[in-house]
């Protein structure tokens, strides 16, 4: 990271990264900083960015196997590993870590700001590698032995309908829930997370409905302690590359009716595995 001009945003997470072209042909050791950066800080910002579709797929193939762009929201045409994220259809002011309704979630996401309200827009990331650190150790311990289903009702209604995009190579015919521990140990550090959010975790496994849901409220509420979090004010052009594993992310819809336009490729995953042998 010796070689980046990187300037850290908070204690826990984030970092911004200046002077950097990432549509040029970076070298490799620039690369490799990179990812150690994202890796450590969990999000990293780059401004001032002038990137196409093309360029901006040419710089996440750097950091691995991209994926489709959505499994159920439609490509940017002609580009079929860019997913727009367009206010003109919808708001993703919520907190959530992305795709975790599938089996192998994406381990990484590139947004790419194409257009921005004139006020408002940010975006909020939460360190959920911070947030299990901090939990008292009884529960971190509880917590460790839990798995939890993810789901997404909205999503398997579309799909039911025909409306499933490619994922993985095939066509999403049928979504089910799926299971990811809660607690996940991050493939490249050894550290763990937590690994549930709002939007697509949808209880814990062998709970009843109402203490799973309160169970995950006390988890929620500790996960989005301001210390945790690092909320980032947009400019045209920036890229955000952050961590899918550590994280969990909130696009703050207070702008209006104004238009925000963002483009998102993501890095292909692995299936999420806990402290247990049996994940």
């Amino acid at each position: 990271m010796t070689m980046l001009d990187l300037r850290p945003l908070s204690a826990h997470i984030g970092a911004e990264v200046r002077d950097l072209d990432l549509a040029s042909d970076l070298d490799d050791a620039v690369i490799e900083s990179i990812r150690d950066a994202w890796i450590e800080y969990q999000v990293v910002f780059f401004p001032s960015q002038q990137l196409t579709p093309e360029t901006q797929t040419a710089f996440a193939r750097r950091f691995g196997e991209i994926t489709e762009g959505h499994p159920v929201e439609p490509h940017l045409t002609g580009h079929p590993n860019v997913h727009p994220i367009d206010s003109m259809y919808g708001h993703t002011n919520f907190w959530h870590t992305d795709v975790t309704f599938m089996s192998r979630p994406p381990s990484g996401s590139l947004l790419y700001a194409v257009e921005l309200p004139d006020v408002g827009g940010d975006t909020m990331w939460a360190s959920t590698r911070a947030a299990y650190e901090t939990l008292a150790a009884p529960l971190r311990e509880f917590c460790d032995n839990l798995t939890a289903y993810h789901y997404d009702a909205y999503y398997a209604n579309e799909v039911a309908d025909g409306n499933g995009k490619v994922w993985e190579g095939k066509k999403v015919d049928k979504l089910y829930p799926v299971e990811h521990p809660v607690v996940r140990v991050h493939p490249e550090t050894g550290r763990r997370n937590l690994f549930v959010n709002p939007q697509f975790t949808a209880g814990i496994k062998d709970f009843p409905a109402r203490q799973s849901r309160d169970f995950l409220r006390v988890l929620y509420r500790h996960m989005e302690q301001p210390e945790f979090i690092v909320r980032y004010r947009w400019s045209p052009g920036t890229v955000a590359f952050w961590d899918n594993r550590a994280t969990m992310h909130f696009g703050i819809h207070d702008y209006g009716d104004a238009r925000r336009i963002m483009h998102r490729v993501t890095l292909r995953g692995d299936k999420p595995y806990g402290p247990r042998a049996d994940g």
